[in-house]
């Protein structure tokens, strides 16, 4: 065993200098080095009940299809049931990974907006969805990240990533109202206008420090 007395640190390999100082390695057989690590203890059977929970979601969803179909009725109340399981089935899927509560809160706003659509889409009337819950609901969590950026500055590049993707979705409203997709079109243009505007500070207000930041985390 190969010992430096400079950091005092013990080297089992060939090497015959120091990693850290570069000083000569000193050679004592007679040193014996115990390595300690953190005792890894395995979890508990709590997957179990993550995937218990998934199978009866996606058995409940699959069952109240079926039913519809067997008795020849419109798959308008099965398909509800069937998005409500799928669902809780990615909530809690994306609630269970380890990660910054505004990241949470945009996938879990974006995940409820896509529910409430496709809920709309299935009883065949989702005006109500795209026309106001969709375009407030992006408004509303742009502006949340947005707020949370300039109080907590130390932790703005945490929040930048959410602002970022909130902002380019909400866009969508703009282009549901181009292709004569909402009724109410003053919402879909607000929120529209709003991304824009905030694409627009995202580009142009950053501080050199902050732009060069942001190219050194994303490689660019």
């Amino acid at each position: 065993m190969k010992y430096c007395k400079t950091c005092h640190v013990h080297y089992d390999t060939t090497l015959d200098h120091c990693m850290l100082c570069n000083g000569e390695l000193d050679v004592e057989n007679d040193i014996e080095v115990v390595y300690k690590f953190t005792e890894c203890n395995k979890r508990s059977g709590s997957k179990f009940f993550y995937r218990l929970f998934i199978f009866l979601n996606l058995i409940a969803a699959i069952v109240s299809i079926y039913l519809d179909f067997a008795d020849g009725l419109p798959l308008q109340w099965s398909l509800i049931v069937a998005i409500t399981n799928i669902y809780a089935v990615l909530m809690f899927l994306m609630l269970a990974v380890p990660t910054i509560w505004t990241s949470k809160l945009t996938k879990s706003m974006i995940l409820t907006v896509l529910g409430l659509i496709l809920i709309g889409l299935a009883i065949r009337d989702y005006s109500w969805a795209l026309d106001y819950v969709f375009p407030f609901a992006i408004m509303a969590n742009s502006l949340l990240i947005s707020v949370l950026i300039v109080v907590n500055k130390k932790k703005w590049f945490d929040y930048f990533a959410s602002l970022i993707i909130i902002t380019i979705i909400g866009l969508i409203p703009g282009a549901l109202n181009l292709f004569r997709l909402t009724h109410v079109t003053w919402p879909s243009m607000i929120c529209f206008a709003y991304s824009v505007f905030t694409i627009l500070g995202i580009i142009f207000l950053p501080s050199k420090a902050s732009r060069d930041e942001f190219r050194r985390r994303f490689h660019i």
